[in-house]
């Protein structure tokens, strides 16, 4: 004979249900309803439906300077724009953060050597270091090599991270070895190995991975901040910052832009969720 849920626990569950999807979907809601507000609308209050409008976006697209830096001519270079820049700087970090990760999981997953638990370990250790306590020498270095306000200076001192080794690493080791063994014995070499053996078998947490990288350096704000100085380098999330200086009495252009920033990581999310659904659970049953 089972229990049944008293009436006033189900309403009090739904309730707090309610309360927790309000605070977590109540500020984007609200953002998207201020972008879409009418100048006359105070930030305060939602916009009715007749008070909405799109001209924020296309203030913030143009007037803002998410769609290129103007040249003396008058006209739009759109090469140099932040959301080109942006798009670089997620790729090129992604890609490497995906590769170097991996390729440096697989000798501490597969290969025998002495001290490949201390240098886990060590690796592991850097998680626990926030990244603000590094920014000072990571600075000086970039300087160092010439490569302040340069889109590589956003992209090379961040492009492999202590969670991409581990999670790489986890993958490998939930491979069998007999695989490893099988295509050893027909002369692979260990870098070939990695490359036609393990990386499509580790498939799925290497897409959880990439999810990640992309979200973080999208939406990554502090770093560019500081080693970016000029507007034709300037990523997506600086130049809004950069819109909340120059339109604070409009913060409606700043809302707008944010909107538009975060249309493509929920895209992107949407077509990879199925792998990273996948990469998640892997590892989790074990037969």
């Amino acid at each position: 004979m089972t229990n049944k849920r008293p009436i006033w626990m189900t309403a009090l569950l739904y309730a707090g249900a309610g309360a927790l999807a309000v605070v977590a979907f109540g500020p984007a809601l609200w953002l998207i309803a201020t972008a879409f507000a009418g100048p006359g609308v105070p930030i305060s209050r939602l916009p009715a439906p007749i008070e909405m409008t799109t001209d924020n976006f296309a203030g913030a697209w143009d007037d803002g300077g998410l769609g290129g830096v103007k040249s003396e001519s008058g006209g739009t270079r759109w090469w140099t724009s932040p959301l080109v820049n942006s798009i670089l700087v997620t790729l090129a970090q992604s890609v490497l953060n995906v590769f170097l990760a991996a390729l440096a999981a697989y000798p501490l997953a597969r290969m025998r050597f002495r001290g490949r638990g201390l240098i886990f370990m060590l690796i592991l250790a850097t998680i626990m270091v926030p990244e603000q306590v590094i920014v000072v020498p990571v600075f000086q270095t970039v300087v160092g090599m010439g490569l302040y306000d340069t889109l590589a200076a956003v992209v090379l001192p961040f492009s492999v991270t202590a969670f991409g080794v581990y999670l790489c690493r986890q993958a490998f080791l939930a491979i069998p070895t007999e695989l490893e063994e099988a295509a050893r014995v027909d002369g692979a070499s260990a870098l070939r190995i990695w490359w036609h053996v393990m990386l499509p078998l580790a498939r799925p947490a290497l897409a959880t991975l990439a999810v990640f990288s992309v979200i973080g350096a999208w939406s990554n704000l502090l770093w560019p901040l500081i080693v970016l100085q000029s507007r034709e380098t300037h990523t997506l999330p600086v130049a809004i910052n950069q819109l909340l200086g120059v339109f604070a009495t409009n913060v409606r252009y700043a809302y707008a832009a944010s909107v538009l920033a975060v249309l493509p990581v929920i895209g992107f999310y949407i077509l990879a969720q199925k792998q990273l659904t996948r990469g998640l659970l892997a590892g989790a049953v074990k037969g």
